[in-house]
């Protein structure tokens, strides 16, 4: 390889590996929002020169010469999903022992299942005035954009009877229906937002035996969890 090459290839490399570390952190970002307005212009990834194809194809790669190996590995995944190519070098960069990476996986197949919940109210009309302030829930099973079934806790303020209010803890049973994904201001990763209808028992007596229809109410709501692969 000329010395005319080995700058362009040495050049190119040092791009990708920029453009790999831009979309390590960015790739996954909406690029507009719900008005089809650009919030993140998408960095580009930078072409290899034409003359690669043509070197690696013609068997004169050995060892000794990395950048062009490198350039070759690349250019042989170019056509990959470049979210598995970021994958892999992380693998590759952290390796992970049989039992580490099962756990891993545990708490990654756990952590999406976990709803953040809040600003519920009762889903009959009219209705007393009931509100689930925050919560957390889990999905069991997710089907399509469907959570069946949610099983989870929250803090309810419902009427005392007299006029005023107290907060009550409350279990949850229902399902929820995701709405669509989005990325969170100042947060890396992106999350979807879910409409959710539940079956609620409150707990803790008082306000809950004096409101009739209240120990056991419908509620519906929004929940917000980390953005499941599909």
């Amino acid at each position: 390889m000329g010395e005319q090459r080995f700058v362009e290839l040495t050049t190119w490399l040092k791009e990708y590996d920029a453009w790999e570390k831009w979309f390590e952190r960015w790739g996954n970002r909406v690029v507009h929002n719900f008005n089809e307005q650009m919030i993140l212009k998408r960095k580009e990834r930078p072409a290899p020169p034409v003359w690669l194809a043509e070197a690696c194809q013609a068997d004169r790669v050995g060892d000794d010469d990395e950048p062009l190996t490198r350039g070759c590995y690349i250019l042989s995944h170019w056509d990959d999903d470049p979210s598995l190519l970021v994958q892999r070098k992380q693998r590759a960069s952290q390796p992970l022992r049989a039992g580490q990476a099962e756990e891993k996986v545990v708490k990654t197949w756990f952590f999406r299942r976990v709803h953040l919940t809040g600003g519920w109210t009762q889903a009959q009309y009219p209705s007393t005035h009931t509100y689930g302030i925050v919560g957390m829930q889990v999905g069991v099973l997710e089907t399509g954009r469907f959570t069946l079934p949610a099983i989870g806790v929250m803090l309810l303020m419902i009427p005392d009877g007299h006029g005023g209010h107290e907060w009550k803890p409350a279990t949850t049973l229902g399902f929820g229906l995701r709405l669509f994904d989005f990325a969170p201001p100042l947060i890396g990763k992106r999350a979807s937002l879910h409409f959710n209808v539940a079956r609620t028992s409150v707990h803790g007596g008082g306000a809950v035996q004096n409101v009739p229809g209240m120990a056991n109410a419908s509620l519906v709501g929004l929940s917000v969890s980390a953005t499941r692969r599909r």
